[in-house]
């Protein structure tokens, strides 16, 4: 974030543009410009703006320091999550409440469609909101939605880490009163993803996959940015593809997880971007993390901006 500083002296004031540049993962530092003894004009600003920029670059700080996100990405990232608190702190309860139902209801229309399930947004609201069954829907859909729900739900207030006790949970909301035989556990078979070349590891290889994952997590949890690792796992999930069915859902509902862990909004993938998701998950199988981060980034910036807060301007 660039803004003017003004720096007292004696009984001068003199005036500075100055940009806090994130160095690590909890580390700043303070560029300043001298811009002189007089307050600035908005074109004086933008002159400056210009030649910070420039100082950065000469003092080597304008690469990434992050190991997947580009140094855009991650100041776009950082300027949603600021603009999102300062919104947080001027809005009421109630509407907060408000917005967070509306999400709710997205969230899992979306999260279901993707997978398959028929019920329209309208559909969905209707069952969240209003507690009302309509017609002709299949007691599955219904169920789905339901579950999408608790599963927010519970994730707002789990405080555990990151475990099979946790994926089980999830897995076990989200899949309940539906089809699946073996909800919320670890599966001991074999399976294939239709219409994917992905081929999942083989049932008695998927716990050693799990345990390799909550190590990794462990272990980048405190250097990468939260976007980074909740990405990361979101892959890393589906790739394992642990459950009967609903893995997709719980990979996205575990990424949000750890998104709200590190105080960063929710987000879904839109349903009207499926394909271009499904390629997204490619880019990860393939190993090509950076290109996967950024276009994951890139399926749901819109929809972090239009939160009800605007992006923050230099």
């Amino acid at each position: 974030m660039t803004y003017v500083e003004t720096i007292k002296k004696g009984k001068k004031e003199y005036y500075y543009l100055t940009k806090n540049l994130r160095i690590g993962i909890n580390k700043w530092k303070k560029i300043r410009v001298y811009i002189g003894d007089k307050k600035p004009t908005k074109s004086d600003i933008k002159k400056f703006v210009e030649e910070i920029d420039r100082k950065i670059e000469s003092e080597g700080l304008k690469k990434s320091n992050y190991s997947f996100l580009s140094v855009k990405d991650a100041k776009t990232l950082q300027d949603l999550k600021e603009s999102y608190e300062d919104w947080l702190k001027q809005t009421s309860e109630s509407l907060r409440r408000k917005l967070y139902d509306d999400f709710v209801i997205r969230f899992t229309y979306n999260t279901n469609a993707i997978e398959g399930n028929r019920l329209t947004l309208r559909q969905t609201a209707l069952i969240l909101k209003d507690k009302v069954i309509p017609s002709g829907i299949r007691a599955s859909d219904y169920h789905e939605a339901i579950n999408g729900k608790e599963c927010l739900e519970f994730l707002k207030s789990y405080k555990g880490g990151l475990n099979d006790k946790l994926l089980e949970k999830v897995n076990g909301v989200l899949t309940k009163n539906t089809d699946v035989v073996h909800s919320g556990r670890i599966r001991f078979f074999d399976v294939k993803i239709e219409g994917s070349t992905h081929i999942p590891p083989k049932h008695d290889e998927v716990r050693k996959h799990l345990l390799n994952m909550y190590k990794w997590y462990s272990a980048n949890k405190n250097s990468l940015h939260p976007f980074e690792l909740a990405t990361m796992i979101h892959a890393k999930l589906t790739w394992i593809h642990p459950f009967e069915d609903g893995n997709g859902r719980t990979a996205r509902a575990i990424m949000n997880w750890i998104l709200i862990n590190n105080d960063y909004p929710m987000f879904f993938i839109p349903f009207e971007k499926r394909e271009e998701y499904y390629l997204v998950l490619e880019e990860a199988d393939k190993s090509d993390y950076k290109n996967y981060v950024a276009k994951m980034l890139q399926l749901i910036i819109e929809q972090i901006r239009s939160y009800g807060h605007k992006e923050k301007k230099e």
